[in-house]
């Protein structure tokens, strides 16, 4: 942890964005967390707290269904949130949690003052988040300590050979919950007890799905369906370049089709060519107070605005998932919800709902440019085949939903002196 705050606190004095945000935005905490506690009494909340930690935005989309459940089952206890990521603090725009907040650093004075800052009945640790000051100073003051969500693999941090020393802490939380069997097996491989509750990701997702979206995102979604008219709508999430150079053109060749294009970051030079394009058209540019969409002349609509992607989906009906010629593919699940057959790159290392999408026939992998070409253009010719695959997705989605509740069952089952 110390090479880590020294080399956030260097990047911030060098003028990195996210650095200077995860420095800056730690600072009077204390201050934060006492009028937080003030609030919530005003507010009329009772007991200790329920402290949910996740890493950074994404993480928060296994952590918000349990959120939610625990707020539904406890209804006046006070709930915090905290993120390492600035994208989690920053970018969270609806929350049952009673306050937001960064973790402070995970160092030894830093966790003992914020172990007596707040008292805390029960902390959920989502995926990752193993803090081991923040663990240690935790138990001492008597909080049981939930890892939720977790996915294990043999030869991945901390059940490879490097973690050892985090595994001594695994074994000291409450409750540890996996995914899925294969997380129990490699756990119990290294005489830790896991429980198998699921992955509230899909819980998230499938909420997604049955709910009305909020008012200018519903606003967007009518501009789009507009836009594309008859046509089909091939949609492309999360994307990055290698995604653009092979499929920027797909749809002038596939009669009766369109592609809304979703850059998984949302500016910058990359997106700024890519509107270039004699086909293409920026979603910001459209004149959005008059509802004015573009002509439908255009076959790819850029949708370089955040908070439309993941019901843009419902829309669409085939997807492609970006990352998977990077660091690793995106969220798959979001399309899958849709009844959508969804292709993505080869980097799905540790990702197994995209395994289980494959072996359902709802996914395809694709380990080139031209594999991605010929797998979209397949299904975007096979109307009988798409569907299927669609049909599967959906499907897989709606039998593995549950997680929330039923890693809400284990912790109060761990407390059973919690009112119900």
């Amino acid at each position: 942890m110390v090479v880590l705050t020294v080399g956030l606190r260097l990047a911030a004095m060098m003028g990195h964005t996210k650095a200077r945000a995860a420095w800056r935005g730690r600072k009077g905490w204390e201050e934060r967390i006492a009028s937080a506690e003030q609030t919530a009494r005003r507010n009329g909340k009772k007991g200790p707290w329920m402290h949910i930690h996740c890493a950074s935005l994404g993480e928060y989309e296994q952590g918000a269904p349990v959120l939610d459940e625990w707020r539904t089952r406890n209804p006046d206890t006070p709930i915090l949130l905290t993120f390492f990521s600035p994208s989690g603090v920053e970018g969270v725009r609806e929350t049952h949690a009673d306050h937001v907040d960064y973790l402070p650093f995970d160092r030894p004075l830093a966790m003992r003052k914020w172990a007596q800052a707040l008292e805390v009945s029960d902390l959920i640790l989502v995926k990752y988040e193993l803090w081991p000051g923040l663990i240690r100073s935790q138990l001492d003051a008597g909080t049981r300590i939930h890892l939720v969500a977790a996915r294990f693999d043999h030869d991945r941090h901390p059940m490879g050979w490097t973690g050892a020393w985090m595994r001594k802490h695994l074994k000291r939380l409450t409750t540890i919950q996996v995914q899925d069997e294969a997380s129990a097996i490699v756990a119990r491989s290294r005489g830790v007890i896991a429980e198998v509750t699921g992955d509230p990701r899909v819980d998230r997702v499938r909420d997604n799905v049955q709910s009305a979206p909020p008012k200018k995102a519903a606003a967007a979604l009518d501009q789009i369906r507009v836009w594309a008219g008859e046509r089909r709508t091939l949609i492309v999430g999360s994307a990055w370049p290698p995604e653009w150079r092979a499929l920027c053109d797909i749809a002038s060749t596939r009669k009766g089709w369109a592609v809304v294009w979703a850059p998984h970051e949302i500016t910058g030079r990359h997106v700024d060519e890519w509107a270039q394009h004699p086909s293409a058209v920026r979603f910001s540019s459209w004149n959005t107070e008059a509802s004015t969409p573009p002509s439908s002349e255009s076959s790819i609509l850029i949708l370089d605005v955040m908070g439309i992607l993941k019901y843009a989906y419902g829309l669409a009906d085939l997807a492609v998932v970006g990352g998977g010629w990077g660091q690793g593919v995106h969220n798959v699940l979001e399309p899958a919800a849709f009844g959508l057959p969804v292709l993505f790159g080869p980097s799905i290392a540790g990702f197994r709902e995209v395994d289980a999408l494959m072996e359902c026939g709802a996914g395809r992998l694709c380990k080139s440019a031209e594999d991605l070409v010929q797998g979209a253009t397949e299904w975007m010719e096979n109307d009988g085949s798409r569907q299927k695959a669609g049909s599967a997705a959906a499907r897989w989605v709606d039998t593995h939903g549950g997680a929330a509740c039923h890693i809400a069952d284990v912790i109060q089952m761990a407390a059973p002196t919690i009112s119900t």
